[in-house]
């Protein structure tokens, strides 16, 4: 209904708050039990819209998971890959590492981009400044890169200067206006 009006599709698998765990949804979904499910929704969006489908995901217990889940993610019609590189989590039980301690592990989305080629891969973790981004596409091989919390501060973090090639702290309230 809403295809004509949308540049795409965004499927986000990689939100691990308790609401998501509650009403199996978000990373909940990237548990090998719930792989068939997800693939088919994207198998079924490729199959019968025109628009690209993206996907968001987070890191699965290892590499070589990681890389699995992304490639059947291809080969069921996703058109981009987002790893917020940081793992899934249960913050319901509070198992597993946190979804927010330390730094995120963008060795791992460097792995994957590795072995996937076909499709753009974005990564996703660890920007904070504009030098964290040109620093993070160069280490991880991404073709692009995602910021939540960076932005939260800097909402012009993504606006460089083309002369200075520096962080430019625009005013809030004139970014808004």
């Amino acid at each position: 209904h809403v295809e004509s009006r949308c540049d795409a599709i965004d499927l986000n698998l990689g939100c691990p708050q308790r609401v998501a765990y509650a009403g199996k949804f978000g990373s909940f979904l990237l548990a090998e039990e719930h792989r068939g499910t997800v693939l088919s929704i994207v198998q079924a969006l490729s199959q019968n819209i025109k628009i690209p489908i993206f996907v968001k995901i987070r890191l699965l217990d290892t590499v070589p998971e990681t890389i699995r889940l992304c490639q059947q993610l291809v080969m069921a019609g996703a058109s981009l890959i987002a790893i917020h590189a940081r793992y899934r989590v249960d913050l319901t039980l509070r198992t597993g590492p946190s979804a927010r301690d330390g730094p995120a592990y963008l060795d791992q989305v460097e792995e994957v981009k590795k072995v996937i080629s076909s499709i753009p891969i974005i990564a996703n973790g660890n920007v904070i400044t504009w030098d964290d981004v040109e620093r993070n596409l160069v280490d991880t091989g991404a073709d692009g890169i995602m910021s939540a919390e960076g932005l939260l501060d800097n909402p012009a973090l993504f606006y460089q200067s083309s002369s200075a090639g520096k962080d430019i702290h625009v005013d809030k309230l004139d970014l808004a206006r």
